[in-house]
């Protein structure tokens, strides 16, 4: 990857991103699917390293706890061998169990680390030119300011037109997914259709019907992704929901 291209990314993802380089930035991110998918692979692996800690500290605290302790008085008894061996024997079989069961990944966890990173805001001015009605661009600007219940509420008004675009869809799923409205989120983002937001329309409604513990549903669209720019991130989800 491009050295500048990388810092880029580092900065979007940390929030630093500022000045007219957000705006060109994100037209970008709009306009080139692999620079998205580097995206989506980078927040990928930035949820792996955190999750990769998180057992590494439960590992710790694991190994902590098993380790034995002195006894007071300095009085030493000894255990008959065959006590001994089965202690030793329950804390091996204990320290496999911890292991097991602290490093399994969470699926919620893995599944609300994706949500909890909006997709991208769409760009707000194009130039001089920007089709976009006033409404719209006021919905597109909370989004943009983090105002989702705002978003929420203005894209799903703009969205019950017929003549609703797919990114108006889009947007007006993933606002409602990024306040927790499930099902709302889901309706919009199924109503998307063939083209440039089917894709992330696919990605966001596996996460919200994971969200609502519809695996079964979630499944089959994450099959569809599996050879897309989210194969990291599709990957993981697949193997933790098996």
């Amino acid at each position: 990857m491009n050295e500048n291209i990388d810092k880029l990314i580092r900065d979007y993802a940390a929030g630093t991103l500022t000045g007219n380089a957000l705006p060109e930035f994100e037209l970008r991110l709009k306009n080139d699917p692999e620079l998205q998918a580097e995206l989506d692979l980078y927040l990928a692996l930035k949820a792996a390293d955190n999750q990769r800690l998180k057992r590494n500290l439960l590992q710790t605290a694991a190994a902590d706890e098993l380790t034995p302790i002195a006894p007071s008085g300095g009085v030493t008894r000894r255990l008959p061998l065959w006590l001994a061996a089965a202690a030793s024997l329950a804390l091996v079989l204990t320290a496999v169990w911890w292991w097991q069961y602290s490093t399994k990944p969470d699926a919620a966890q893995i599944v609300q680390t994706y949500i909890s990173t909006p997709y991208p805001p769409p760009v707000t001015t194009m130039g001089d030119v920007d089709n976009r009605s006033e409404a719209l661009q006021r919905a597109f600007l909370a989004y943009r300011n983090g105002d989702f219940n705002a978003a929420a509420r203005q894209l799903s008004e703009l969205a019950t037109d017929a003549a609703a675009t797919d990114e108006t869809l889009f947007y007006a799923g993933e606002a409602l997914l990024q306040t927790g409205q499930w099902e709302p989120a889901i309706a919009y983002f199924e109503r998307v259709g063939p083209g440039y937001w089917r894709e992330p329309a696919n990605w966001r409604s596996a996460l919200a019907l994971l969200k609502s513990g519809r695996a079964d549903r979630a499944r089959p669209l994450l099959e569809k992704l599996r050879d897309s720019g989210r194969r990291a991130q599709v990957e993981t989800l697949l193997e933790v929901i098996e």
